[in-house]
C-alpha cells in the first residue's frame, strides 16, 4: 500500500513539474528519420550508429553524410531537414510547448533545405547556424550551403525560396540582414551578408535536386528589382533575442565554432556552387 501511495505521488509530482516548466519533460527525442540514402551515420553520446528510416532523431544528435548520401528529417512539428551530401550537421537545440518553438540546428559543413512550420508566436524561432553565420525564420523554406576552403575564408550562403529570411554575422550580431523571397545572400568569416540579390533557378537546381527536394514555384528572381536586404539594430523573427545577446557577448558558441569548424573541416568537400 505505502509503494501504491508514493508511486502515486511521484505521478502527481511529475504532472505538476509538467505545468510549472515552459516546456515538456521528455523532450530528447525531437523526430525520426523520413528517408536515407546512401552513407549516413549518427553520433549520438560518443556512439556512431548506422540510422534507419524511422529511427528517433534526438537533441545534440550530429548526422554526417558521405558522398552522393541524403537523410531527411521530420520533427514532431512536422517541420522537415533535408541534408545533402558530405554534411555535417548538430542538433542542438528543440524545445517544442503548444504553439511556442525553439529550434538551433549548427550546420558544419555542406548543404541544408529547411522547410519549417510557420509558428506565430513571437517568441518562436528556428535558426540555422554555421561557422560563419546564423539564419532564422518563425517559419519557411530556406536553402543553406556552408563552405569550408583551405585557401580562402569559409562561407556561407543562403537562398530565400519562399518568404524573407533574417541573417547575421557574429561578428556584427546586432546588424541583421531581411533577405527576400527569391534572393540569396552570402556572409564570409568575420563579414558582413552581403546585399541581397536576385538568384536564377539553375543556380540551385542541382543541389535541390541532390537533396531530392522539389523547386517551389516561381523560385529565383521573384526578388528581382525588391528591396533584397536591409540592416537594423532589432531583433528579426526568427532570430531569437537571447542568440544575439549570447553573439554580442562571446558567451554564444557560433564564435568559437568559427575556428574549430574551419581548423577540423580542411578536407571536407561540398557541391560546387555558382553564385550569380
Amino acid at each position: 500500500m505505502k509503494k501504491h501511495k508514493l508511486a502515486v505521488r511521484f505521478f502527481v509530482f511529475l504532472l505538476a513539474l509538467q505545468i510549472l516548466l515552459p516546456f515538456p519533460l521528455f523532450a530528447d527525442t525531437i523526430g525520426k528519420f523520413n528517408e536515407i540514402r546512401g552513407d549516413v551515420s549518427l553520433v549520438r553520446a560518443k556512439a556512431t550508429i548506422k540510422p534507419k528510416v524511422g529511427d528517433a532523431v534526438e537533441t545534440k544528435d550530429v548526422i554526417t553524410t558521405g558522398d552522393k548520401a541524403r537523410a531527411k528529417l521530420l520533427l514532431t512539428d512536422d517541420s522537415l531537414l533535408s541534408v545533402g551530401q558530405n554534411s555535417n550537421l548538430e542538433m542542438t537545440e528543440y524545445l517544442l510547448d503548444k504553439d511556442k518553438r525553439s529550434g538551433v540546428v549548427f550546420l558544419k559543413v555542406g548543404t541544408l533545405h529547411t522547410n519549417v512550420e510557420k509558428f506565430l508566436n513571437p517568441n518562436s524561432k528556428f535558426e540555422v547556424h554555421t561557422p560563419t553565420a546564423v539564419a532564422g525564420a518563425r517559419g519557411t523554406a530556406w536553402l543553406t550551403l556552408v563552405e569550408l576552403a583551405v585557401q580562402s575564408a569559409a562561407k556561407s550562403s543562403f537562398y530565400a525560396l519562399n518568404q524573407s529570411i533574417f541573417v547575421l554575422s557574429p561578428a556584427f550580431p546586432t546588424q541583421i540582414a531581411t533577405v527576400a523571397a527569391g534572393n540569396f545572400s552570402v556572409v564570409a568569416a568575420g563579414a558582413l551578408p552581403t546585399a541581397a540579390a536576385a538568384f536564377s533557378p539553375a543556380v540551385i537546381q542541382g543541389v535541390m535536386g541532390q537533396l531530392g527536394v522539389s523547386m517551389p514555384a516561381g523560385a529565383g528572381g521573384a526578388g528581382a528589382g525588391a528591396a533584397g536586404a536591409g540592416s537594423g539594430t532589432g531583433v528579426a523573427g526568427g532570430i531569437g533575442a537571447g542568440t544575439v545577446a549570447a553573439v554580442a557577448g562571446g558567451a554564444a558558441a557560433i564564435g568559437a565554432g568559427i575556428a574549430a569548424a574551419t581548423s577540423s573541416s580542411s578536407s571536407s568537400t561540398t557541391p560546387t556552387t555558382h553564385h550569380h
